[in-house]
């Protein structure tokens, strides 16, 4: 027996009430070292005389249920059970059957031999439990209802459409294909989102998210100079009010990118700073660690450089002290304006991790008080359970689960075959509660990352990625140009011009695109509350099988990620198939016959 790798806590993914009535209890354990775990649970204040045990002694009353394995990364299994408490209130210990034959209770206390009486009856160390106080509404973590069903596309606004060529910046140059840079502008504005809104519902997405369109002398406005005005050269007021108006229409929700981690340097009160030094009245709206803010006696453009703190090391990104009560209420006045005015529904939080837990709390209050199914995503590229326990995001990005698809793909050093996906897949939804990710924006790429086609090597992965982006659960989102299967690296290559004049090829992946956006948002319930049971075949280490159920619902999805085509008597057997069976796929016109492979580098979904 491995005890050390026994693991639980009552709080967070490991215990947590997904409804307000019942509670879903985890448990983590080296992999394949137990045989079973019982759940013992009752209410902390039930207790009772057993006439069997002890003399008729009094003993806490508690009853027993098995956990059930839901998952493995390789190392550790991952176990579960749903219990409801009959008075909201539990008290609980796991009761543990080693592959030696050795049992032992588990609880605060550690791993405790099971006692002989025990085992003649439904008792244990009292002291040596795991308790879950009371299941309080107000804690339950909830997300907005709409976001489970919500297909996101998201814009660089600089880069998808010109439709106002009055407010184009000197210098703009004209819409092509090909690399960027972001010292380039090419006319992108409100307007000409608004113009593109037809194509975007035409895909199917139903929701929107923008990144920074406030004032700012950048092309990508993570730099902000005034956060209450519109960058002239994407529009106005009267252009942002027209553009929620128009999506609303066409039933698309409309996300905005607040920078409230760093402004710009052309922010006001930081040139205020920078004129007046020490006798600034804003100096405590950042991080300020002495005077001079250059002792070089110039500005190197490298914070390291300097007496002052910033995103990165960028001095044009100075940082804001959100712990400052002026600062505070000024960003989120900023927040409430476009909920207010503009009737925006979400808002994503760049460099969210690095701005205190009491700000975001706050923010979640009064953002929640004003529309209550807003949604509120962070900015993390990393575990990111301490923001989301109900109190202050509904979501973040959820880029470990982006690029588990990718590795898998890729043939990482890390995940070479299916199994290993399957590892780490398992090992991201045991991360968090399943409500967590059910809300989750899943993405592969990005403004911050390389194109998903570019990154892939081709159309035909990239074509598996999004099958499997569209089949797992959280609140999927694609890049604009995606559909077209457009192209680009790092930043700034990633920023391409959109494509208004696609060829053939790139309608036929744009077709393909609407499918699989069409298949998700008819089967978004499935998605996102099903659960999955995944196949795979070390003969086959690029064959993936996920069985999707809930209910009386079922899907099925099929990922080869090798050249070689993989035989239907092989994977119909690894399916539970019958061999003469045939299966409408349904991102292709013609049904999978009895005899049919699966295609190199292929997906299927019925």
């Amino acid at each position: 027996m491995n005890g050390a790798a026994i693991y639980h806590r009552a709080t967070d993914s490991f215990c947590y009430s997904p409804d307000g009535t019942s509670l879903v209890i985890r448990l983590q354990s080296a992999v394949d070292d137990i045989v079973s775990i019982q759940l013992w649970a009752g209410d902390p204040h039930d207790w009772g005389r057993r006439p069997e045990a002890d003399g008729g002694a009094w003993h806490w009353r508690c009853a027993s249920q098995e956990l059930q394995k839901i998952g493995s990364d390789g190392m550790r299994d991952f176990w579960e059970i749903r219990w409801t408490p009959p008075y909201k209130r539990a008290r609980y210990f796991f009761r543990i059957t080693f592959r030696d034959g050795s049992r032992y209770d588990y609880g605060e206390k550690g791993l405790l031999p099971t006692s002989p009486k025990a085992e003649a009856s439904p008792t244990g160390d009292y002291w040596n439990a795991f308790v879950f106080p009371y299941i309080n509404e107000v804690d339950v973590f909830k997300a907005p209802d709409w976001v489970a069903g919500t297909v996101w596309y998201q814009i660089f606004p600089e880069r998808f459409r010109n439709g106002n060529k009055a407010n184009d910046p000197a210098g703009t140059k004209s819409w092509k294909r090909g690399p960027v840079t972001n010292h380039e502008w090419y006319g992108g504005d409100l307007q000409g989102i608004i113009d593109g809104l037809d194509h975007i519902a035409s895909l199917g997405c139903t929701g929107i998210y923008l990144t920074p369109i406030f004032a700012s002398p950048s092309v990508h406005k993570y730099d902000t100079e005034d956060y209450l005005r519109i960058d002239p050269a994407f529009g106005t007021d009267e252009d942002l009010k027209n553009l929620v108006q128009a999506c609303h229409t066409r039933g698309i929700r409309l996300m905005l990118d607040a920078v409230f981690n760093h402004c710009g340097k052309t922010f006001g009160p930081w040139l205020d700073v920078v004129e007046k030094g020490e006798a600034s009245a804003y100096k405590d709206w950042f991080h300020i660690n002495a005077f001079p803010l250059f002792p070089k006696g110039k500005d190197t453009g490298d914070s390291r450089d300097a007496n002052f703190e910033t995103f990165a090391f960028t001095t044009r990104m100075p940082k804001l002290n959100t712990a400052n009560p002026e600062v505070r209420e000024y960003l989120l006045k900023v927040a409430e304006r476009y909920i207010q005015e503009f009737d925006i529904d979400g808002w994503r939080l760049d460099v969210s991790n690095e701005i205190d837990h009491v700000f975001w709390r706050e923010f979640r209050r009064r953002v929640k008080a004003l529309k209550p199914d807003a949604y509120i995503v962070g900015e993390i590229w990393h575990d990111a359970m301490p923001w989301l326990r109900g109190d202050q995001y509904d979501a973040v990005m959820n880029y470990p689960f982006g690029n588990a698809i990718v590795d898998f793909l890729l043939t990482k050093d890390w995940s070479k075959t299916a199994s290993d996906f399957v590892y780490r897949i398992s090992e991201i939804s045991f991360m968090y509660p399943d409500r967590v990710i059910r809300s989750a924006f899943n993405l592969l790429d990005s403004h911050d990352t390389d194109r998903i086609v570019h990154l892939l090597g081709g159309r035909a992965m990239a074509k598996l990625a999004l099958t499997m982006l569209f089949t797992l659960p959280g609140s999927p989102c694609i890049y604009y140009g995606t559909e077209y299967a457009l192209e680009g690296g790092g930043d700034p290559d990633n920023r391409r011009c959109m494509i208004w004049d696609p060829t053939p090829e790139e309608e036929a992946f744009a077709r393909f695109v609407r499918s699989l956006i069409a298949l998700r948002r008819e089967h978004w319930s499935l998605c996102a509350d099903g659960r999955r049971q995944y196949v795979t075949d070390p003969a086959h280490p690029g064959f993936l099988g996920i069985t999707i159920h809930h209910d009386t619902d079922r899907l099925r999805v099929l990922i080869n990620r090798d050249e070689k085509p993989i035989p239907a008597t092989v994977w119909k057997g690894l399916l539970g198939l019958d061999p003469s069976e045939s299966v409408q796929n349904l991102l292709a016109e013609s049904p999978l016959g009895p005899e049919d492979a699966l295609p190199g580098r292929g997906a299927a979904v019925f």
